[in-house]
């Protein structure tokens, strides 16, 4: 009786394990109450790189984990910038689009207009869940701005300029065609002059490796 049982029992556990898993080629972005969420990994010391031993401002927030900008990421998303992208536009925000590529290539010529551009859209509210905290962080708890102009969050969108940059930068720390959202309180020619270094505040984040969980809720 038990070994004609032990098959049949072993084919259904089996059966829930398949079930609790994802189906293949589902996002896992939660979409749902006005805002957005999705997994990702801190990676601080990436974010606050040296280079040649001279100290580089962050400014790549959150990017795909296998975008060409995760290496300078402070939180590397397990989804893509594209999936983003499609789950705002589903939560009915309307991208600026007012960033072209010339914002960041004539980022050191004094003569253009580009580079002061400020990236335009609806604001959005950056929020970071961590483990072990009742509340969720904000932009405000997480990063030191020494230039003290703050975070004014953008849908910027610019996804005819993903195919170019290939990033996979979801969340830029400046206004940047790059990024689907980026910050209206700085331009790519502030970054040029490093008007501002932005750093994470001791203490907040859980340890690189960890896994949060990133908000982006329309205001």
């Amino acid at each position: 009786m038990k070994s004609n049982r032990l098959p049949s029992l072993l084919l259904l556990a089996a059966a829930l394990a398949v079930a609790a898993r994802p189906a293949a080629g589902r996002s896992a972005i939660r979409v749902a109450g006005g805002q957005i969420e999705f997994p990702a990994v801190v990676t601080r010391a990436a974010f606050e790189r040296e280079v040649l031993g001279m100290g580089m401002p962050g400014y790549h927030l959150i990017v795909w984990k296998d975008g060409r900008a995760a290496h300078a990421a402070l939180f590397r998303a397990e989804v893509t910038d594209v999936e983003v992208l499609d789950a705002m536009e589903r939560l009915g925000a309307r991208p600026g689009n007012a960033l072209g590529m010339e914002t960041w290539e004539a980022r050191r010529d004094p003569s253009s207009k580009a580079p002061d551009q400020i990236i335009a859209g609806p604001p959005i509210e950056i929020l970071v869940r961590v483990p072990g905290r009742k509340e969720p962080l904000t932009l405000e708890q997480i990063l030191d701005d020494p230039g003290g102009r703050g975070f004014d969050m953008r849908f910027g969108g610019h996804r005819a300029n993903i195919p170019q940059w290939k990033s996979g930068c979801i969340v830029c720390l400046y206004s940047c065609p790059g990024s689907k959202i980026g910050n209206a309180r700085y331009t790519v020619r502030d970054y040029e002059k490093e008007t501002t270094r932005f750093r994470v505040r001791p203490g907040v984040l859980p340890a690189d490796g960890q896994r949060v969980s990133i908000v982006l809720r329309r205001r």
